[in-house]
């Protein structure tokens, strides 16, 4: 990031002022006068480095509250206009207060968001920094209570993590978190439903245990072949037996009716004399005999018949029984379908444990590639790359600044090391001025 030029109105005890960085070459250094009082104290150089870091980060270095801010004697309209340089491409940054407003330019297109949240995050991703990296790398003085070596271990790796442009690897590592959560939770989820299935079986196989129970019951009491009946083959074989019986008592009938008639006959020939009157019967013996030939005729015809109907089998259990083959069958339907939702659920089992073993693969190829991603792996690599580097760089200018008293290094984890006086000392332990 490069800053190029900065308008400011009304901020501090500026009232308005602009600076055009690109009129100039090398390193700037601003010195402050103050014609009031003589000297440089009070000429607003640290009003000047509050603006920039007001304008890219919308607070200041000494958290100035806005009444603070405004000028004291315009009391509104408070402005300051950044143009800066960053990753090739131009971008100009408009923000105020009384009213506030945060106004984003990249070239002559805006690209304000919909709120200055999200306008603001927005330059922090085009500018790859934000407050805490800018106030531990960029903006030194009495006022800003936030360096390096003060932040926790999160804000640490986050201003390295700026430093050496690790956002892409950064939002891998995110994006890798977030599957190996996922797969996770699809595992987990496969999991319950597995214990589902395995409590149902249970249930279904108690089912079928008190099923065939019962279903033994009626087999000690019934044959195979009366369970197999139908309700239709009851009435059938009953209606067919009554039919039969039916037709049977009709044929007794004229059976006796015959053997009547035949026994009348053979006592007219026995008989000498009429009953009723005493005199001496006259018998046509002939006529009888033929009359009696004819009535052994019609008997042997209908035993004929007799012969021809042959007695139907009874129905060994009548329609009132059948409500038990009713309950048999209905059992044997409980059994088939319990079965059945066991088979199911075993098929739901498998399906299951598949899609878990899956997953369970695939988060244990995401924890991998988390830790490879974490700062024990890659990020740790880079860091190590490029230690000798920061080290040197670190103790070059804290040379000029303790005038070689004190050297500082760090290991991969970005622990610190100082030493001063060929001995070894804690941070903490330093005085507020050594420790600036």
């Amino acid at each position: 990031m490069k800053i190029k030029e900065i308008s400011i109105q009304n901020f501090y005890s500026i009232c308005d002022l602009t600076l055009n960085f690109e009129e100039y070459k090398g390193l700037i250094v601003i010195k402050g006068k103050n014609v009031d009082s003589g000297g440089s104290n009070g000429s607003g150089k640290s009003a000047l480095i509050e603006a920039i870091c007001f304008g890219l980060t919308g607070k200041t270095i000494r958290k100035s509250t806005e009444d603070a801010l405004v000028n004291n004697i315009a009391k509104k309209k408070c402005k300051v206009t950044l143009s800066l340089e960053a990753g090739g491409k131009n971008f100009k940054v408009i923000r105020q207060k009384k009213p506030s407003k945060l106004q984003l330019f990249k070239g002559k297109d805006e690209i304000t968001e919909a709120t200055q949240a999200l306008t603001q995050e927005s330059l922090n991703n085009l500018l790859n920094t934000n407050y805490k990296v800018l106030m531990a790398s960029m903006f030194f003085g009495q006022s800003n209570d936030i360096n390096f070596l003060d932040c926790s271990a999160d804000d640490k790796r986050n201003i390295i993590r700026h430093f050496l442009n690790l956002d892409e690897m950064f939002r891998m590592r995110d994006k890798i978190k977030a599957l190996k959560s996922t797969f996770y939770q699809l595992s987990k989820r496969q999991e319950a439903i597995v214990n589902e299935h395995l409590s149902n079986i249970i249930n279904l196989e108690g089912k079928i245990k008190k099923v065939k129970t019962f279903q033994k019951s009626y087999e000690e009491d019934y044959s195979e072949e009366e369970l197999s009946l139908t309700l239709e083959d009851i009435v059938k074989m009953e209606d067919s037996f009554k039919k039969w019986k039916s037709i049977m008592h009709l044929y007794e009938k004229d059976i006796k009716r015959h053997h009547d008639h035949l026994l009348s006959l053979q006592n007219t020939i026995e008989k000498k004399t009429c009953d009723t009157c005493g005199n001496t019967l006259t018998i046509d013996v002939d006529k009888i005999e033929k009359m009696s030939s004819t009535i052994y005729q019609q008997l042997k015809e209908i035993d004929k018949k007799v012969d021809g109907m042959p007695e139907p089998p009874f129905p060994p259990i009548s329609v009132f029984e059948y409500s038990k083959i009713e309950e048999y069958r209905s059992l044997n339907k409980e059994f088939d379908n319990y079965s059945e939702l066991i088979g199911e659920a075993n098929y739901r089992i498998e399906e299951a444990e598949e899609i878990k073993h899956d997953n369970d693969k695939l988060y244990e190829i995401m924890r991998f590639w988390e830790k490879a991603f974490s700062e024990h792996g890659l990020i740790k690599y880079i860091i190590k790359n490029i230690l000798d580097y920061f080290n040197e760089r670190t103790n070059y200018y804290l040379s000029y600044l303790s005038e070689n008293k004190i050297f500082l290094t760090f290991d991969q984890e970005l622990n610190e090391t100082i030493s001063t006086n060929e001995r070894v000392v804690q941070y903490i332990s330093l005085s507020g001025g050594k420790r600036r």
